[in-house]
């Protein structure tokens, strides 16, 4: 079933692209190269701001791709797999809705096996809501997901320019093996947005932000009996119970508001494109049992700040980039009774738990992420892509987790950088060979861990995960592309791309983490 959804997917899609194409005499090959440099000078599209997109088009087309993708190795943290191996289809297109309205759609079809994956059966596990659930027996988990995008915009005309963001996404988890959980994930949000020109060469925006998100799993299943399976629930660090048949009639639901919003500044001349957008966004998360269960909740706000600059000089563009992250989160944990209730009358008993005592923030979260970068692209002087590009870019990244009463903590930090670029190795006509490829390195700063107690949990997730974060990497990747023109009828020109591509993280103490693919794409008008 599961490949003829994939199959019908890819079919519809080439149809569509085909016969869109069909509907106009095209004299030309759509170059994928000129639409990426179109794309990086779309600032706006860094943004939730759809209102700003139309301030730089892109042409109308459709660029579909299929990839094939594995990775494994050891250098891992303690709650994710040892491998994955995964199938992705992806589809984006911008057109024109009518005279007034243009439109860019995006959908992405995922699934992937993670093998040897233990403690953890959610979809967000880290620097996260504390109130998680999993199994110490590793075991393969399969996942499904669906992401589609879709943004609306206006042509300018006058000073004021509106648009609108949907995002729409679905996830299916389920583990293999026994303990067998299923979880499933809804996550929508709506972003409305506008823009006014101040003047002749700057503008500003704003859009306002609201999303809902639920993540439920409804129980778990056995197919073999073992007296000793033990199931263990989490409330933050250490601190988790591990219950022998614990599995059974255990159900819980993550659900999820956010509201926020963000302001975009723009200034624009011939030679220079400069955005500056701040923003931020609050998180209010229930978790929810059987009959009003709650551990507790989690609270978070999440600020981000992006600056990006543009600057044209003769046949080269220059980008330059600065954005940084920063979450602030908080889970309160709620002591309860069952009270159990009955009706003198029926003689039906109800049962609800009942919150007797809330510790406030309790468990505490905070990361910060930062990263600049500067890329070059030499532009060929006809117009059709780039011969090469290159680029530096560097970073810093921190989190900490602290739970209180005893308390414990750990936290690290970690600084990175590199260099990455590409290179046109042939281009003849419609026919383009490219090498592209990335270094980077990354230096622990700080690393720290605080114990309250020694046990299992300790041992298995929280040394482990220690280790992980005190080490040193460099990585280094590479990717070949080849272009090649496509032609199905007269007037449906097509150009497609096959790409190959690998890499690998290697750390320190012999670990490393590799990784390898392959896909297949290509672009309509």
């Amino acid at each position: 079933m599961k490949k003829f959804i994939i199959f019908s997917i890819i079919l519809l899609s080439f149809c569509e692209s085909i016969y869109s194409q069909a509907k106009d005499s095209v004299t030309k090959y759509p170059d994928i190269q000129s639409r990426e440099l179109q794309i990086v000078q779309q600032q706006w599209l860094n943004t939730n701001n759809a209102a700003g997109l139309a301030f730089s088009l892109v042409n109308k087309g459709s660029y579909t791709s299929l990839e094939r993708f594995v990775s494994s190795g050891d250098y891992h943290r303690a709650q994710e797999g040892s491998s994955n191996k995964a199938l992705k289809f992806s589809t984006q297109r911008y057109d024109r809705f009518n005279d007034k309205i243009y439109v860019r759609g995006s959908f992405s079809f995922l699934m992937n096996n993670e093998g040897e994956r233990a403690w953890s059966d959610v979809i967000n596990t880290y620097n996260s809501n504390p109130y998680i659930y999993g199994s110490s027996v590793k075991g393969d988990y399969q996942t499904q997901k669906f992401d589609l995008n879709l943004k609306v915009y206006s042509i300018p005309s006058g000073k004021f320019n509106f648009g609108v963001t949907v995002d729409y996404h679905v996830s299916d988890i389920s583990r293999q093996r026994d303990p067998r959980s299923r979880s499933y994930s809804l996550d929508y949000s709506i972003i409305p947005s506008v823009t006014y020109a101040v003047s002749k060469n700057s503008r500003v925006g704003v859009d306002l932000y609201y999303r809902f998100d639920k993540e439920k799993m409804p129980g778990l299943t056995t197919v073999q009996t073992d007296p000793n399976l033990k199931y263990y629930t989490f409330t933050g660090m250490e601190s988790a119970i591990g219950r022998i048949g614990g599995y059974r009639g255990f159900s819980r639901q993550f659900v999820s508001d956010y509201i926020g919003g963000a302001l975009q500044y723009n200034y624009e001349n011939k030679k220079i494109k400069l955005l500056l957008s701040a923003g931020m966004d609050a998180q209010w998360q229930e978790t929810l049992g059987d009959k009003k269960q709650t551990p507790g909740s989690y609270n978070s706000f999440n600020y981000r700040f992006l600056s990006n600059l543009l600057i044209k000089q003769n046949n080269l563009l220059h980008n330059f980039t600065l954005s940084a992250t920063i979450k602030d989160g908080g889970a309160d944990e709620h002591r309860q009774n069952l009270i159990s209730t009955r009706d003198t009358l029926t003689g039906i008993s109800t049962e609800t738990w009942v919150t007797i005592y809330t510790y406030k923030n309790r468990f505490v979260v905070k990361t910060s992420d930062i990263k600049a970068s500067w890329k070059t692209y030499s532009q060929i002087a006809s117009g059709k892509g780039f011969r090469w590009s290159a680029g530096l870019f560097g970073g810093y990244s921190h989190f900490s987790n602290i739970y209180y009463l005893p308390k414990s903590e750990i936290g690290a930090g970690k600084v990175f950088g590199g260099a990455e670029g590409s290179y046109l190795l042939f281009s003849r006509n419609e026919y383009k060979l490219e090498f592209e490829g990335l270094l980077k390195a990354g230096f622990k700063t700080d690393s720290y861990m605080l114990l309250a107690s020694q046990n299992e949990i300790s041992e298995n997730i929280l040394l482990p995960d220690f280790e992980y974060h005190k080490r040193n990497t460099a990585e280094i990747f590479g990717s070949l592309r080849y272009i090649f023109p496509m032609k199905f009828s007269k007037g449906a020109k097509l150009t497609g791309y096959a790409k190959v591509y690998g890499g690998n993280i290697f750390a320190t103490d012999s670990n490393n983490w590799s990784s390898a693919g392959v896909a297949i794409g290509l672009l309509t008008f």
